[in-house]
């Protein structure tokens, strides 16, 4: 099972390349599955029940779908943060986001812009076929995860954090300011506790 809270969470299919079944047999049980737009046709077709599909549904409009439909019209953001803010109302306060690799340059930066506008007190992971992504906010500080000893890590800031610390690394960080750059990429553990903590929000990059 997957580290993180004992809270609410949800799953949250998106329309990107499919994910490798790897990848997905990883993650366990699949309940509550929601679709973004046209992430619904995605899991469908993989054999998943999806609960409930929601954003502007563009990309599912002529689709026969057995889930619920939820039009979320805020056209401000992408569906993905309005998905995510929806669930939020609603008490999930830990989502699972698969689908989200491939496409356009432009939807693979928005990945990144919802981790940034989302709520800061939500835990947030984002599976890739090669990795696992965990967002760390000033809301769930001092982040922790036990990592064997050289695993390949990368930590960016996606917002400026004035006093970011890393700890259990080989190259470490302590209280230092860090903007968006390639400072932090490719690091290693040094087997144990990787901790991380900072004033601004910082995407955990672990590579499988």
């Amino acid at each position: 099972m997957l580290e993180g809270s004992e809270e609410l969470r949800a799953f949250l299919w998106c329309n990107g390349d499919m994910p490798s079944l790897e990848m997905i047999n990883s993650l366990g049980r699949l309940t509550p599955l929601f679709g973004v737009d046209g992430g619904t046709k995605k899991a469908e077709s993989c054999g998943f029940l999806v609960e409930e599909t929601l954003g502007d549904l563009d990309s599912i409009k002529e689709y026969e779908s057995d889930s619920e439909m939820k039009k979320l019209n805020d056209d401000s953001c992408s569906d993905l943060t309005k998905t995510i803010l929806e669930l939020s109302k609603r008490g999930y306060t830990v989502f699972d986001i698969l689908g989200i690799d491939g496409g356009s340059p432009g939807h693979i930066l928005g990945i990144w812009g919802t981790m940034v506008e989302s709520p800061e007190q939500l835990e947030i992971r984002l599976h890739h076929n090669n990795a696992t992504s965990y967002r760390i906010t000033p809301g769930n500080n001092d982040f922790q995860i036990n990592l064997e000893k050289d695993q390949l890590f990368s930590a960016y800031a996606l917002t400026k954090c004035e006093k970011i610390s890393i700890r259990g690394a080989r190259w470490e960080l302590d209280n230092d300011s860090l903007n968006m750059s390639t400072r932090g990429l490719h690091n290693r553990a040094n087997g144990g506790i990787l901790s991380i903590k900072g004033d601004g929000i910082i995407a955990l990059i672990i590579e499988h």
